[in-house]
């Protein structure tokens, strides 16, 4: 397990800022986690299965489990 800056949760999902923390104010993508005073990271696989889940939801293979 590994925590990951926004920078690499941008190019890991093709994401901007903006529609990172918009979704996340839809609870439709992992919250980040505090980790050092003003410091957030999130959980690498949780993004993994942030995108897995819509690789599946876009294939018809399956209804994402929405939990973050």
């Amino acid at each position: 397990m590994r925590f990951l800056r926004l920078n690499e949760v941008q190019e890991r999902v093709g994401l901007g800022r903006t529609s990172i923390y918009k979704l996340i104010g839809e609870s439709k993508f992992p919250k980040p986690v505090h980790i050092l005073g003003r410091n957030v990271a999130w959980v690498d696989s949780e993004i993994d299965e942030w995108m897995m889940d819509r690789i599946d939801e876009k294939r018809g293979l399956s209804v994402p489990n929405i939990r973050y």
